[in-house]
């Protein structure tokens, strides 16, 4: 097993990072390494070019600003602006690339995100400067990979598995074996009539703020655990979770003053039977990561925290 800064390296892209400029720098390199996965990819956009008449640059920069990744054909041009979570770049932000595509027929701007189609379409414009804007999900590349290895072998293969390897840990679907908990404090108040612990317990949903500079994850956790009242009380798999730009659309009773702006709702699993683990000494209203084996046989949920950081250098 290998590591890097304490944290195993499962793919030969952990070496870069897992940022989002790690992430697009790992596609960037795919898509020069592997022709069926710039043509699988070519073809989702409805781009008519050929895989090898396509050039790969990262991180383009003029007057305007920078790009995550070109693709240039002769008579084709694809701008690719790369997020990770859900994400989408905004319309001013798109714009300052539109001189880019003078002189080319074929042309897309692409949103990459890990954004549904239907959250895309409500913040992305249809097109920007008669460049067609199109979105694309990081699921949407993994099916471009999936397509690609289809009767690849010899050293294209190799980037794929190590692509789609590296995307699992570092895009917004995490792998189904990461065991971080995110622990937050559920109170008796609530919305829509509707107290906060009941949507928990009884209507097996949750909910938060998304996007912005709030301290809330970009990256949904696999496991959620709630507590209240100086315990922890409940602990659940996130079976499913969506960005919603109105939380009414999932809640119609909740008043828009009530919960403004963008949120994410995660659909809950069964409970996961836990004995009492005591709160003391965690901060009031604080959200702690934990995993969660040490959750599950540590005393306090600050034991369980300082054990985690402990257990994975973080």
């Amino acid at each position: 097993m290998l590591t890097r800064y304490g944290r195993e390296a499962v793919s030969v892209f952990d070496l870069l990072g897992r940022n989002e400029v790690d992430l697009t720098a790992a596609l960037g390199w795919a898509l020069a390494s592997s022709p069926r996965l710039m043509e699988s990819l070519l073809s989702q956009l409805s781009i008519d070019a050929e895989a090898e008449d396509v050039s790969v640059a990262l991180e383009q920069a003029d007057a305007q600003g920078r790009t995550d990744i070109e693709l240039t054909a002769p008579a084709a041009k694809v701008v690719i602006e790369a997020k990770q979570g859900w994400l989408v770049p905004g319309e001013a932000q798109l714009g300052k690339y539109a001189d880019r595509f003078a002189g080319f027929v074929s042309k897309r701007l692409v949103s990459l995100s890990d954004s549904s189609q239907d959250w895309a379409k409500e913040q992305l414009p249809e097109s920007v400067d008669d460049v067609p804007v199109v979105h694309v999900s990081w699921d949407g590349i993994r099916h471009c990979v999936r397509d690609a290895k289809d009767g690849c072998r010899g050293r294209e293969r190799v980037w794929l598995e190590e692509l789609e390897t590296y995307m699992g840990s570092v895009t917004s679907r995490r792998p189904v074996e990461d065991q971080w908990v995110y622990c937050v404090v559920v109170s008796n108040d609530g919305v829509g009539g509707v107290g906060f612990q009941e949507y928990v317990t009884d209507k097996r949903v949750y909910f938060h703020p998304y996007g912005g500079n709030n301290s809330w994850p970009k990256l949904p956790p696999n496991f959620l655990c709630f507590r209240w009242d100086g315990k922890v009380r409940q602990v659940n798999r996130v079976q499913s979770c969506e960005v919603v730009a109105d939380l009414r659309t999932r809640c119609p009773a909740i008043t828009e003053e009530e919960a403004p702006g963008p949120h994410i709702v995660y659909h809950l699993g069964p409970d996961i039977p836990i004995p009492e683990i005591s709160t003391k000494g965690t901060f009031a209203s604080g959200r702690v990561w934990c995993l969660l084996d040490q959750l599950l046989t540590r005393p306090t949920l600050k034991d369980a925290g300082h054990a985690s950081v402990r257990m994975s250098g973080k």
